[in-house]
């Protein structure tokens, strides 16, 4: 899989999937360093496979009919989880960790580097 524009990608993957905080979500809480060294690792491989189930979905629902796209939703949404799930995240961790890498340069360089190194399978 190649992917454009993977900054932006990153930014966005936490609110396409689960909203965001402005939408009536609790607040989110900055992070202690050492869960970031533990966990950033994770977080780009979850979203590398979370943007795969997006881009999956986006292509199914172009050519679904309206009871079609219903279930794609509810089919995304649980692949989504699973894939959370099995990498330890919540969807408040995951969206947590999203936040703090938006309001870090330097983080956001770390996990865009570790996003394209997963996605091209270096």
């Amino acid at each position: 899989m190649r992917l454009r524009r993977t900054g932006a990608i990153i930014g966005l993957a936490a609110l396409l999937a689960f909203g965001s905080a402005a939408s009536g979500a609790a607040p989110v809480t900055p992070l202690p360093d050492h869960v970031f060294q533990r966990d950033i690792r994770n977080y780009a491989s979850t979203l590398v496979k979370v943007l795969e189930i997006r881009q999956v979905a986006d292509r199914a629902w172009k050519t679904a009919g309206p009871t079609e796209r219903a279930g794609l939703k509810v089919q995304s949404q649980r692949a989504i989880y699973e894939v959370l799930a099995r990498h330890g995240f919540t969807p408040a961790s995951f969206n947590q960790i999203s936040a703090a890498i938006e309001r870090t340069p330097d983080l956001r360089r770390r996990v865009r580097d570790l996003v394209m190194r997963e996605s091209l399978d270096l």
